[in-house]
């Protein structure tokens, strides 16, 4: 039995701290037009169908040069030029789209750069009016507040590019006056910077838009200027040209993305453009503007993703907490038993923005059931399972094209054969723990996503108790596991640290012992669902506090008691398909749940994931 675990992370994300999940909207802000002076625009591209918007709200004033962060909610444009330096944070809500002053950075300054954890945002470097600086402002997202950090870069820097990670914040050349390649990373848990990194071509004012596994530097001035991509590889931070540009060198450009592109708006050399340039994230192939356009000519503006419509890392955003990001496009069901009738290879997709289901064409490479799935931005990986005998197959989804290859193609195999597993994931692995093979077990395999290998974890860990049918939620600091059948059927929830993969009791279980349990997630909450003995239970772990309440505290339920089913969530949404052909949507703005749609067949002990 398995969860569900999306992208995105990236974001993502991991996504996840967390990668933010997909947002549903960029927004670009300010800048110079040339055509006379400054601007207080803000820009809002509708990433569903690629066009360019202005919102009703403005900056509180005329800028450029300024930087932006973000939370699950917010975003925040803070600092920037026009005609005076500003120390100012405007701050944009996503929900409503209005922008307004919140708060200011401890000192005026420009062509600063901007990342983002998932509590906190940072402002980093810039040109005060007493020359350029390496300070750090943060600023809290719980409460607007902002203070200086003892922190600093590692050097003077302007005119640089950021990216972020759940864990890091990159930040890439610039000058000070000279002109620099080097590359600070910022640690997230401890607020350290250090060099980390080298550009392969040093130059300033230029862009930067990241996936779940890259970070991409755009543009910018050398001399002369260029069309230049770098690209920073997060799992082990090399940096490489990946050989594909932007349309026409320029600098002074911005970044914006979701979970599969990366847009880099505006810019120019003498004359500003309006021209959007995309990177797909999944062949690294770059449009050329033509299709996006900004609704004005400009440079040195600031970009920032949000619109979640729950908050989002990310699960990123709302966010997500974790590492990864949260798909708004499709969810897959794969595998499973249909009672009384076979076990099958079955994928069933359904599309998140109508929750109509259909058969992408594609299915496992052998007909099993009692399977679990991870997932990274790019490819969901369906594990173990049973069907005469117990299988160690990993079989890999392209979220791309959907189709679907098995260990020859990729490699990848689980340790040990087995069924019942259950799986979480952050950006960089996904982990399959428990399950059964003549005798329960409490193994835990992971899947590194960078190089598609499996291994035991370093440390060794497993889980507290050996079992099997149990189900997991997770977040971008820790995965969940939780009930399960050893037997007998057990209440337990084990937690895995993502930073030192530790296993260990976090105290609080679920209200009532079964197994057969689906799990889903929102940034806030995690939700175990269903299960054995046939309940229509769901308890409701708050990633906050680590305490788990039940229908009688939370209010939902799903609409028919069912065991054997599987979970599948994207921003708004947990879905809760399988047990029989029924799949219930909870809403995780209000906690309701309802029928959403229904698979073409009954079917139990599949799994579920979401690109």
């Amino acid at each position: 039995m398995s969860g569900v675990f999306g992208l995105g992370e990236v974001r993502t994300e991991q996504i996840d701290r967390t990668w933010s999940e997909s947002a549903n909207y960029g927004y670009f802000a300010g800048g110079d037009s040339q055509t006379p002076d400054e601007v207080c625009t803000i820009d809002r591209m509708d990433f569903s169908s690629e066009t360019v918007s202005l919102p009703a709200s403005s900056l509180s004033a005329k800028r450029y040069g300024l930087a932006a962060v973000s939370s699950s909610n917010y975003g925040y444009f803070g600092g920037g030029e026009g005609p005076t330096r500003f120390c100012r944070i405007d701050r944009l809500d996503f929900s409503t789209e209005t922008a307004g002053l919140t708060a200011n950075l401890t000192q005026a300054r420009r062509r600063l750069g901007g990342v983002s954890s998932s509590d906190y945002g940072y402002f980093l470097g810039g040109t005060s009016p007493i020359g350029t600086i390496c300070t750090i402002d943060r600023i809290e997202f719980s409460s607007d507040t902002v203070s200086l950090r003892d922190s600093e870069l590692t050097q003077k820097r302007t005119d640089a590019a950021t990216v972020s990670t759940p864990n890091y914040g990159y930040m890439a050349a610039g000058r000070d006056p000279a002109i620099l390649c080097s590359v600070d990373r910022i640690d997230f848990s401890n607020e350290t910077v250090a060099i980390v990194a080298h550009l392969p071509q040093r130059r300033y004012s230029l862009a930067g838009a990241s996936s779940s596994d890259y970070g991409y530097f755009a543009g910018g001035f050398a001399p002369p200027w260029v069309n230049t991509i770098d690209r920073i590889d997060f799992s082990n931070e090399t940096t490489a040209a990946p050989g594909n540009n932007i349309d026409l060198a320029g600098n002074g450009l911005s970044g914006i993305s979701n979970l599969n592109y990366g847009y880099f708006g505006g810019g120019g050399t003498a004359t500003r453009r309006c021209a959007i340039n995309r990177i797909d994230f999944s062949n690294e192939t770059v449009t050329a503007p033509g299709t996006y356009q900004l609704t004005q000519a400009r440079k040195e503006l600031a970009g920032v993703s949000g619109g979640k419509s729950i908050n989002s890392r990310g699960v990123r955003k709302g966010t997500d907490k974790d590492g990864k990001g949260i798909s708004s496009t499709y969810g897959y069901f794969g595998g499973g038993s249909t009672p009384p009738g076979p076990t099958v290879a079955t994928i069933d997709r359904i599309d998140f923005s109508n929750h109509t289901t259909s058969a992408p064409g594609n299915n496992l490479t052998q007909a099993r059931y009692g399977v679990a799935v991870v997932s990274n931005s790019n490819y969901g990986y369906i594990a173990g399972g049973f069907e005469s005998n117990w299988y160690a197959t990993i079989d890999r989804l392209d979220f791309s094209n959907e189709t679907v290859v098995g260990p020859s193609a990729h490699g990848a195999n689980l340790i040990q054969a087995r069924a019942g597993l259950a799986a979480v994931s952050n950006s960089n692995y996904g982990y399959f723990a428990g399950g059964e093979r003549f005798d329960f077990e409490c193994t835990i395999d992971r899947l590194d996503f960078s190089t598609e290998t499996v291994a035991v974890p370093s440390v060794g860990d497993e889980l507290t108790k050996a079992r099997q049918f149990l189900g997991a939620v997770s977040n971008s600091n820790y995965g969940y596991f939780g009930g399960g059948r050893t037997p007998p059927t057990v209440v337990t929830i084990d937690r895995i640290d993502f930073s030192t993969e530790t296993v260990s009791l976090p105290g609080n279980n679920l209200t009532q012992a079964r197994s057969g349990i689906a799990g889903v997630f929102s940034s806030n909450y995690g939700y175990f669902g269903g299960g054995s003995p046939s309940v229509c239970t769901i308890d409701r772990l708050d990633f906050s506090n680590e305490t788990v309440v039940g229908p009688s505290s939370h209010g939902s339920s799903l609409t028919a008691a069912r065991t054997n089913l599987a979970g599948a969530s994207n921003s708004n949404y947990g879905y809760f398909g399988g047990g029989d052909a029924t799949i219930d949507r909870i809403e995780f703005a209000t906690g309701t749940t309802s029928p959403a749609a229904s698979l073409p067949q009954s079917r139990e002990r599949l799994a579920a994931v979401s690109n």
